[in-house]
């Protein structure tokens, strides 16, 4: 017998032949997208949003640029070496952690995975791991105070030279069929993670088909039968340290191990002879995850590891699916002198709630730059917290943040040493933003692409010209097509001066006219210039551009 779902997928029935149970075996396309790192269109337009990956793929299996296509925002190193990166680098994450962006697929039935199948459109190549796990009914019900936490499974892994596709495939439609590992429990949800720090482009995706098996006796009985493994308590030793040392690792006995023991004790008593401040020094160059281990080695590291000086940098993204809410109280202990936190993509997993971020952020006074971007606990609360107790902040970005809570951005009036903003793909009003940009005075990079409900963004800008938040050196109106080209064309008059970034992309009605004159008369400093859908531009548009902007590196 077989049933057909001709919107997500086909099943039919086949016999185990390990334990003679019959299965169902099913191929389902994506049904929803529960989460992103980031996406190119608007979040109330179907046009080249994550929405695209739900659905069967297209049968035309054509390579190029399309509107129904899920694209990322951004692509290569380029963005990197922009020059408000520059004025705040991005801190580094391990060598084993090389992830850029991620999307969040949910399926309509729980299996337990065979294979998976990423159609790639345009410029293919650049997905780096998959992740699995189970969240049952409780994402899609509004009625469940309590959210399922995700306990992440690695189904697969690229190697470590990456994508084996030639010169010829990156330019082609591209059936990426990746086989992955079994798992001991059915999973609903796939998290692929990608690295589009060597991508050429915009990477597009068209869909995403699970292919997997599903036993016909009841799934939540079977899962009460079976104990739950604690697959999370630690991190992989294949993440740490690398494929390489691991294969390495793998032919070391526990022979070998108790035999140099002594050595390695030995080693551990001249180290401690050395001075604290050289073995601070030490420590310093370790990680969050190595300082928390080196503690556990005697009590000296154990003194030595809560120096507050060894928490002054700390980027907890790559470890978003380890931490939980006891993780990160128990590090804000340590943090009184943190001035840079990385914490994107926290709680994507449901297992780090909203007031345990706001116990840390409670714990760090002087913290003057804080990442949050792809962040799905952000909620007003959390500026409050900012505004409250950490006032010293000049970075701040909230970016992506698609769990769609309304922000009160007005609470953030109260960071008067604000330099960089970012509020991109946010919900915020235009009063609230109007309130907020009529406080600030020191601000210098202010990104807020992708509005959502800020409906006159005239008057946005008119503030901005007339009453300036701060000396700008670079904004980002990334999808204003509300905006007017002499709305713009007055800004670029009284502030074009200073700026080294501009970007605006896919402002239509500003489109509609050949601005490239007045940026070349009124940015003489302009580095980063973005004008993507700008129908109108003419050759003597860059003919001035070439003559007025002489410091261009990307356009």
């Amino acid at each position: 017998s077989s049933g057909i779902n001709a919107e997500y997928g086909h099943y039919y029935i086949t016999n185990n032949l390990r334990d003679s149970n019959l299965r169902m075996a099913c191929e389902q396309s994506c049904f929803s997208v529960r989460s992103y790192s980031n996406e190119y269109g608007p979040p109330y337009s179907i046009s080249q949003t994550m929405s695209n990956i739900c659905g069967q793929p297209s049968d035309v299996l054509e390579y190029g640029d399309h509107q129904h296509a899920a694209v990322f925002r951004h692509y290569g190193s380029s963005n990197i070496h922009r020059p408000s990166n520059v004025a705040f680098p991005i801190m580094l994450t391990p060598k084993w952690f090389p992830y850029t962006d991620f999307v969040e697929c949910t399926f309509a039935t729980a299996v337990f995975p065979k294979s998976i199948c990423i159609y790639e459109n345009f410029f293919p190549g650049s997905v780096r791991r998959i992740l699995g796990t189970w969240y049952g009914d409780s994402q899609t019900s509004s009625n469940n105070s309590k959210k399922t936490s995700a306990k992440w499974q690695v189904l697969w892994i690229s190697p470590e030279n990456g994508c084996q596709l030639n010169k010829h495939q990156l330019y082609c439609y591209h059936q990426n069929k990746l086989v992955l590992h079994e798992t001991s429990k059915p999973i609903d949800t796939i998290r692929i993670e990608f690295d589009f720090t060597n991508s050429e482009y915009y990477y597009q995706l068209e869909g995403v088909k699970l292919v997997g098996e599903k036993y016909i006796e009841n799934l939540m009985q079977a899962e009460q039968k079976t104990p739950e493994k604690n697959i999370n308590c630690h991190l992989k030793l294949s993440e740490i340290v690398g494929q390489d040392s691991l294969r390495k690792s793998c032919y070391i006995d526990e022979v070998s191990v108790v035999a140099n023991l002594d050595m390695f004790c030995q080693d551990l008593k001249g180290i401690d002879t050395l001075p604290s401040e050289i073995l601070i020094k030490i420590l310093g160059y370790l990680d969050i995850d190595d300082l928390c281990r080196a503690s556990r080695i005697n009590k000296l590291f154990f003194r030595l590891s809560k120096d507050p000086a060894l928490y002054s940098y700390i980027n907890l993204r790559p470890f978003y699916r380890f931490l939980v809410d006891q993780s990160i109280i128990y590090i804000s202990s340590r943090c009184s002198s943190l001035r840079k936190l990385e914490v994107s993509w926290l709680g994507t997993n449901n297992q780090i709630s909203t007031p345990a971020l706001c116990h840390f952020l409670r714990n760090v006074p002087i913290l003057v730059e804080l990442r949050l971007s792809s962040c799905p606990i952000i909620a007003s609360s959390v500026l409050e917290t900012l505004a409250m107790y950490c006032s010293n902040l000049e970075f701040l970005d909230i970016s992506n943040s698609i769990n769609g809570l309304h922000l009160c951005v007005s609470w953030l009036t109260n960071l008067k040493h604000l330099r960089y903003l970012n509020l991109g793909h946010t919900l915020i009003t235009t009063s609230e933003l109007l309130c907020l940009l009529a406080k600030l005075r020191n601000l210098e990079w202010l990104l807020l692409g992708s509005p959502s409900l800020i409906a006159d963004q005239d008057t946005v800008i008119n503030l901005l010209t007339w009453n300036p938040c701060g000396v700008l050196k670079g904004i980002e109106l990334w999808y204003w097509d509300k905006i007017s080209f002499s709305c713009i064309t007055q800004f670029l008059h009284c502030h074009g001066q200073n700026l080294v970034e501009l970007d605006l992309g896919w402002c239509l009605n500003v489109g509609l006219h050949d601005i490239l004159p007045n940026i070349a008369g009124a940015c003489p400093k302009l580095v980063v210039l973005i004008l993507t859908a700008h129908h109108e531009t003419t050759d003597a548009g860059l003919i001035d551009l070439s003559r007025g902007c002489l410091f261009l590196q990307q356009l």
